[in-house]
């Protein structure tokens, strides 16, 4: 039995609606619903009358929801007191993506290093979604995050805050021709379409970059003809593909200022101009790590 699936139940229990609690899960309905029917496998009984509405529990529902709630407790707490003894006294935990691991974190553990002093950072890399269960459960003391009106990013006010850290922006890039032109130039055409290196469609930047070009190109009236070869969760690798040539992207100018600057990488000539992207850091409003807390203050 998985421990998500008690606190998937108390959420549960609490929205009394599937979809509302699927949602504060940060998972899609469907996962979420299979998860609570795994449960009552385990269990060996119905758990939830799902004919009422709102919907309620059955008596060994009920009975379960008392000890879910109390194991949940109990193995928080006890986290707690293991996150705060002795061998990880000094650490402070950041959630984040692999891209913004790569291209925000180095800079700011370093000019937070020099501020606050010798401290340890642990880096956690995943999902938008993976990461906010990790704020959310004490598992990490902040979670940085691209943040846009489109991504999947809930977090209650009253519990959580956060501030702005930075910003960037998505550029249609390509390797070059001898003539230094872009060899996978947009807009392409019907006969020809370009070769898109594409983000996977859950990733944060494929949400971003898909809500930057649908209102770019309402706006030039020139549609944009591409045809995907290449699709990855991890920004990087369509870096790399770009620099072999394969086809063309919108990467952060933060991953390619370097490339574009040495000439090998151009800019695909587009209707499409950057597409600017921000990304915030958040953390809970109480926390009982003080070295955390000298981080977010000296965090600008």
């Amino acid at each position: 039995m998985d421990h998500k699936w008690l606190e998937d139940f108390i959420a549960l229990s609490r929205e009394k609606s599937f979809s509302k609690a699927a949602e504060l899960r940060h998972i899609t309905q469907p996962q979420f619903s299979r998860r609570i029917r795994a449960l009552e496998m385990w269990a060996g009984s119905d758990l939830v009358n799902r004919a009422t509405v709102p919907l309620s529990l059955t008596t060994a529902g009920e009975e379960l929801l008392a000890i879910s709630r109390q194991t949940v407790s109990s193995l928080t707490d006890l986290r707690a007191r293991l996150r705060s003894g002795k061998d990880n006294a000094g650490w402070v935990t950041l959630a984040t993506g692999r891209t913004l691991a790569r291209t925000a974190v180095p800079t700011w553990f370093t000019q937070t290093r020099r501020a606050v002093g010798d401290y340890r950072l642990r880096l956690i890399t995943g999902s938008i979604a993976e990461g906010v269960t990790a704020l959310e459960q004490g598992a990490a003391d902040f979670l940085l995050s691209y943040t846009h009106p489109r991504l999947p990013l809930v977090l209650d006010d009253a519990n959580f805050e956060s501030k702005a850290f930075g910003r960037d922006e998505l550029v249609a890039v390509s390797s070059p021709r001898a003539d230094g032109s872009a060899l996978h130039a947009l807009p392409g055409n019907t006969n020809k379409p370009v070769h898109l290196l594409s983000y996977t469609p859950t990733l944060a930047l494929a949400q971003v970059l898909q809500d930057g070009i649908a209102r770019q190109v309402q706006q030039s009236k020139q549609e944009l003809h591409l045809h995907t070869i290449f699709e990855s969760d991890f920004a990087e690798s369509l870096h790399e593909q770009a620099l072999q040539g394969a086809g063309m992207g919108w990467l952060p100018l933060s991953l390619v200022h370097a490339d574009l600057q040495s000439g090998k990488l151009v800019h695909a000539s587009s209707p499409v101009s950057s597409i600017p992207i921000e990304f915030r850091l958040f953390r809970p409003r109480k926390s009982s790590n003080t070295q955390a807390r000298r981080v977010w203050d000296q965090t600008a």
